[in-house]
This record gives structure tokens, C-alpha cells and sequence, in this order.
């Protein structure tokens, strides 16, 4: 009986780890990339949009991994993102049905793997001394041989990864890519003054760039008549002094469905200094004349919002030390401030700007007009000439008096537009007189406009004997009659009903959000760029926007697959709140020593000749209250900062214990609730 018993419990034993065999022999077989993705936002699971993707290249792809497993030993921030990177490419290389060819190699030292990787463009990575070097890259191929690669893949840049790889698989595998024309008056293709290094010319910015990577572009002159044929989708970027006939052209091609991205700015900080248009007067504006109050919106590019609850941190040198507070007209603008239902914004979680503008929805416009940036409601509007020559963000925040609402920063026109200029080419709307730029001497006095050089001015010869300056709006050309709102001498024509069409359109009151330094950084090692570091969702913003306009969706939901950026908004009231006491405080403190020190000149000034050299009782006694005033401010002043730190640094240590060990704990409870709940119905039923 016993050895029966023995032979049964061996044999259930053995007949479990058959079991258990054939479970994983199957699961490594059958069930092979099955899992379940329970993560926010879905990140270990391809996008929808991958599949069409890479379904319908117009030449198969042959992908390249290189990851060197044996230098990354002992480094399981590497090993697991390159684990990540390999099984997400394998996906990928799946899903594509044949279009997309997967390798690994591991380029071990000294091998010819080594060698075919660094002629590919991927960038080693020196670990220590002894000359270890770790590679993690990416390179793509096309059928003739044309390659494209990211020479280091960061950990930190995951979020981006699914983008980042399904960009670069495009940019190799289709043949024809969509044309944008590019309109600017900013450098954007380098070749300007470096102010990091004025022997060497300018680089190119970023996002010229990504468009040059993605789309045929052709760049258009500020001085240029008209458009290129063509175009699916046209960018202006800070437009100053566009001629009449530029301005027709981009009105007929808007008229006509042409999708139009346009950066606008009150006071554009990228603009040179040393440039023709700023000619000492401080002013960086830009405009597009009747454009825009034909497209629904007007645009006053006198004004500049700032904003206390997206304001940026900065490092500013006063009287004293160096102190860090909100800049409030450099806005980091986080997701409650971006369009959520809008694909080209819905997605982002931060885009960075400087002195942006505010645009206001004209209520007469047959197109909808949807906000997709906008400010919080402690915000206000400021006149540009405050921060022409000498910004002042302490003075910015002692006057700042939030006025209640929202300001919009961008918006999408889709829709029924007018025409801003009618047959005869005289336009039909004029822009509002607070659309005129404001020029300031350094001396602070306004300057006026020279004649004929309005920023829509055509560049035609004035007489010697008109003295009156040039116009705000469009002037036409000297062969046609003149231009301007309905009067007496200019009625208006009632035959002819406006010209109209269906307008695609995207303006944004900041023309600075495109700058390298507000959204990405280069990482370099020497004089080898390793990769980019990005810091806000400018770039994508941008890339969104013309992906909906040149019809290609299938990148729309390829973009940052996490909140990689997560704010504790509880910490930044108290931070500002706190802020905010120690800088009132400190005013009242200065303005004290000042009084004292004033004080003491005073009592200078009643030494009689014979005694210059030596203080009076009264003036020791002053000297010495001084001494205490001074000592005693200081010593508030580093109280207030160090309750600020404590008050932060202990709402972070209740943050930390509470996710690490009171919802463990509460987990834990409930979990022991139920067990004990579970055994007593257990027994009860047993017993009954």
C-alpha cells in the first residue's frame, strides 16, 4: 500500500514537470510576442499606425542594430533599454511582412562588425580609460544602397523611440516626399553670425533639419514676388517686409486650400541684432498685413503675454547674488495649455516659447477658428517696448496684475476665408491701428517710420518732397490706386462680392519656439555629436502640423508614447507662493539699507572741514545700526530660503512615502481583509 502510494506521488510529480515542460516549450513556440500592456499610454505595444506604415513603403528597408552586449555588462540601464530597442524592432520587422529586415550585431572590439559600424555613422561611446567603448545605434538601408543612421540611441529619449525609428524608416523607404516651401527672414539654414563662435558661420537649426530629412523644401526669399509652383504645404516664419506681390500670392494660395503654417512674433529674440530690420529701433515684430484679419483672427504685435503659472526659470543678477525666478514672458507651456482634442497638439506634453504674442478670434469670420495654445488665466498682456532693450524680470513681477482670462497663443482656421486683396490687387481688409510697430530710440523716445520703409512696404522710390511716413498695411504698387479702408476719395466697389475659399491654416504668435535652445540639445563628445537631447515638444508640434497638411497621418501617433514629464503641480504653489514672500520681503529689506545708507550720506555731509576724516557720535551710532540692519536682513533673507527648502523638500518626503509605503500598505490590508473574509465563508460552508 505504501509503495503504491510512493509510485502515485512520484508519478503525479513526474507528470506535473512534463506538464511544466510542455507549457514552456509551447509558450517559446506557439504563444511566441504575446503579452498583455498594462502601462498608461500603451508603451510596449506598437501604435496603429505603424502596421500602414511600414506596410506600404515604396522600397523595402534593411535595418542595422548594433549594441555592444559585452562592454554594456555591469550596466542594466543600457542591457535593458537595448533589450527594449531589439524586441521592438523585431515587432516591427513582423509587422511589416517583408518590407523591413532585421539585423543585430554585436560590433566586439577590433572586429570587422567594429569597422562597418563607425564608416555607418555610429557614434562610439568611451566608458572608462582603458579605451571600452560601447556602440548603440541604428542604421537603415534602401535597395540602392542609400543609408541613414542615429549614431546613439539614448535611454533617455525612449519616449520617443517608436518615432524616432518609424521617421528614419520613411525617410529611406519612400521615393517621393511631400514639397513645403519655407518662408523666413530668420537664418534657419546657419550660415549667419555664430554668437558662440563669431569665426565660425552659424549651424543650421534643428527643426531645418528634421524638414529637410522629411520633405523637399524650398526655400523662399522675403524679397521673392511670388510663390513656387507646387507646394503641398508652405511655412512662413517671422515674415518682415514682404513686398505687395508676395503677400497676393500667399492670399491666392491660401484661397486655393493651401495649407499654411505661419510663426508670427511681437518680439522675436532669434532675430539678429545686426540685421537690416531692427536698425537700432529695438523693434523685432513681424506681421502679414491684411492677411490675418482675413483669416479670422487680429493680431496686435505691439503685445507680449506673460503668464505666472507657465513662467520659466531663470537665473538673474541683480544688486546681490545671483537668484533663480519665473521669467514671465518666457512661458513653458505644459499640457492644460494645449488643445487635447486636436491631433497635432493632443499628444505633447510641454512646448517652450519666448515673449509670445496674443491673437484674438474676430467674431465676424465664417471659418472656425480653434484655439490649440493658449495661456492660464493668471495672465496679462504687456506693451512690447517694455523689453525691447533691458528686460527685467524682477520688475516684471513686481507690476504683474494677472488679468483673469485665457490669452490665445495659436490657433487653427479651417474653413470659409476671404480674400485680403480683391482683383485690382488693393486690399480689402486693413490691418487695425494697434497693428503698428512701436520704435524705440535707446534713450527710450519713439522713433518714426522712415518713408517707404514700412515692414509691407514695397521697396518703390519716394519723392523728395513726401515726408509723411509709410503705412502700416500693404501699399500697392505705384501703377495701381491707392489702398485703404472705404472713405469719401477711396468708396468701396458694392458690384463685386469678395473672393473666397477654403482656408487650412495654423498661426502662432511666437516665432522663438523654433529656436534650438527652447526644445533640443546636442550631446557631444569632442567635435562628435552623439545624438540630440529633447527638452519640449516644439519640434513635434511643428512636424504634427504638416503631416495633417501633406496628408501623411501616419506618424500623427508616433510621438512622445509617455509623460516623460510630470510635474507635481502642489510643489509649484508652494514653491511660487514662498517665492513670492521672500521677494516682497526682500524688497522691504533693501529698501531699509537704502534708507540707512542714505541716512549716513546725509550725515556725512554736516563733518566740518577740520573733522573729515573722523565720525561723529551720531554717525558711529548710524554706522553701527546699518551693521545690525545690514546682518539682520541677511540672516531673514537665508531664513525665508531655507523654510522654502524645507517646506519643499518635506512635501517630496511625504510624496515618496506615500506612494512607496502607504499604498503598498493599504494593498497589502486589503488583500488581508479579503483572504480573511474568504476563510471564514470557507469554513462556515464547511461547517454548515
Amino acid at each position: 500500500m505504501t509503495n503504491a502510494r510512493t509510485i502515485g506521488i512520484i508519478g503525479a510529480f513526474a507528470g506535473v514537470t512534463v506538464a511544466l515542460c510542455a507549457f514552456a516549450v509551447a509558450s517559446t513556440y506557439a504563444v511566441r510576442g504575446l503579452r498583455l500592456d498594462l502601462t498608461e499610454d500603451r508603451l510596449y505595444s506598437l501604435s496603429p499606425a505603424v502596421v500602414p506604415l511600414v506596410q506600404r513603403l515604396d522600397e523595402p528597408v534593411k535595418l542595422d542594430f548594433y549594441y555592444s552586449a559585452e562592454a554594456a555588462q555591469g550596466m542594466p540601464q543600457i542591457q535593458s533599454y537595448a533589450n527594449r530597442v531589439r524586441e521592438f524592432l523585431q515587432e516591427v520587422a513582423q509587422a511589416s511582412k517583408g518590407r523591413i529586415t532585421l539585423r543585430v550585431i554585436d560590433p566586439a572590439p577590433f572586429s570587422e562588425a567594429q569597422d562597418e559600424a563607425r564608416a555607418a555613422g555610429i557614434a562610439p561611446l568611451r566608458l572608462d580609460g582603458s579605451g571600452k567603448e560601447l556602440m548603440l545605434g541604428l542604421v537603415a538601408k534602401n535597395s540602392v544602397d542609400q543609408a541613414e543612421a542615429m549614431p546613439f540611441l539614448d535611454p533617455n529619449k525612449e519616449p520617443f523611440l517608436e518615432y524616432d525609428v518609424m521617421r528614419l524608416v520613411q525617410s529611406i523607404g519612400k521615393l517621393k516626399k511631400p514639397t513645403i516651401g519655407l518662408l523666413s527672414s530668420l537664418p534657419l539654414a546657419g550660415g549667419g553670425v555664430n554668437p558662440a563662435d563669431p569665426r565660425q558661420p552659424a549651424e543650421p537649426w534643428q527643426i531645418y533639419l528634421q524638414l529637410k530629412q522629411l520633405y523637399q523644401v524650398k526655400d523662399i526669399a522675403t524679397t521673392d514676388s511670388a510663390l513656387p509652383e507646387g507646394l503641398d504645404a508652405l511655412v512662413i516664419v517671422h515674415p518682415r517686409e514682404l513686398s505687395t506681390d508676395l503677400l497676393r500670392s500667399i492670399d491666392s494660395y491660401a484661397l486655393k486650400g493651401g495649407r499654411i503654417l505661419a510663426f508670427l512674433d511681437p518680439h522675436c529674440e532669434a532675430q539678429p541684432s545686426e540685421d537690416r530690420f531692427s536698425g537700432g529701433s529695438g523693434d523685432k515684430s513681424s506681421d502679414l498685413g491684411p492677411l490675418t484679419r482675413a483669416w479670422g483672427i487680429e493680431w496686435t504685435r505691439s503685445k507680449v503675454v506673460a503668464d505666472s503659472t507657465y513662467a520659466q526659470r531663470v537665473r538673474v543678477r541683480s544688486q546681490g547674488p545671483v537668484q533663480v525666478m519665473d521669467y514671465l514672458i518666457w512661458l513653458a507651456l505644459r499640457e492644460d495649455a494645449l488643445a487635447k482634442d486636436d491631433p497635432s497638439t493632443g499628444r505633447l506634453s510641454q512646448v517652450n516659447s519666448q515673449t509670445m504674442g496674443a491673437i484674438d478670434i474676430r467674431e465676424s469670420n465664417k471659418a472656425a477658428v480653434k484655439p490649440l495654445i493658449e495661456s492660464s488665466a493668471e495672465s496679462m498682456r504687456l506693451d512690447g517696448v517694455r523689453i525691447q532693450f533691458f528686460p527685467d524680470p524682477e520688475g516684471l513681477m513686481r507690476d504683474f496684475k494677472p488679468e483673469g482670462k485665457r490669452n490665445v497663443l495659436a490657433v487653427r482656421v479651417q474653413g470659409p476665408i476671404e480674400a485680403a486683396y480683391d482683383e485690382a490687387g488693393n486690399p480689402t481688409i486693413a490691418p487695425p491701428e494697434s497693428s503698428k510697430p512701436v520704435m524705440l530710440a535707446p534713450d527710450g523716445s519713439e522713433i518714426p517710420a522712415a518713408p517707404g520703409k514700412g515692414p509691407f512696404q514695397d521697396p518703390a522710390p519716394v519723392a523728395p518732397t513726401t515726408a509723411a511716413p509709410a503705412p502700416a498695411q500693404p501699399s500697392p504698387a505705384p501703377e495701381q490706386a491707392p489702398t485703404g479702408p472705404a472713405s469719401a476719395s477711396n468708396p468701396p466697389s458694392p458690384a463685386k462680392a469678395p473672393r473666397t475659399g477654403a482656408g487650412n491654416i495654423v498661426i502662432v504668435a511666437d516665432a522663438d519656439l523654433l529656436s534650438d535652445q527652447n526644445w533640443i540639445e546636442q550631446q557631444r563628445m569632442g567635435n562628435l555629436v552623439l545624438g540630440s537631447r529633447v527638452m519640449a515638444d516644439n519640434g513635434a508640434f511643428v512636424l504634427n502640423v504638416l503631416e495633417m497638411f501633406t496628408g501623411d497621418e501616419a506618424l500623427l501617433n508616433l510621438r512622445a508614447r509617455g509623460k516623460y514629464q510630470r510635474p507635481y503641480d502642489r510643489v509649484e504653489e508652494i514653491r511660487k507662493a514662498a517665492e513670492k514672500q521672500y521677494l516682497d520681503r526682500e524688497r522691504e529689506l533693501q529698501n531699509q539699507i537704502r534708507q540707512s545708507e542714505a541716512r549716513l550720506t546725509e550725515l556725512q555731509a554736516q563733518k566740518t572741514p577740520e573733522n573729515q576724516l573722523i565720525l561723529s557720535p551720531e554717525q558711529e551710532a548710524e554706522v553701527v545700526k546699518l551693521e545690525e540692519q545690514t546682518l539682520a536682513a541677511r540672516k531673514e533673507l537665508r531664513s525665508v530660503q531655507f523654510n522654502l527648502r524645507r517646506e519643499y523638500e518635506g512635501l517630496g518626503t511625504r510624496l515618496m512615502l506615500v506612494n512607496v509605503v502607504a499604498w503598498p500598505l493599504v494593498v497589502a490590508g486589503l488583500a488581508a481583509i479579503m483572504l480573511a473574509r474568504r476563510s471564514h465563508l470557507h469554513r462556515s460552508t464547511k461547517k454548515a
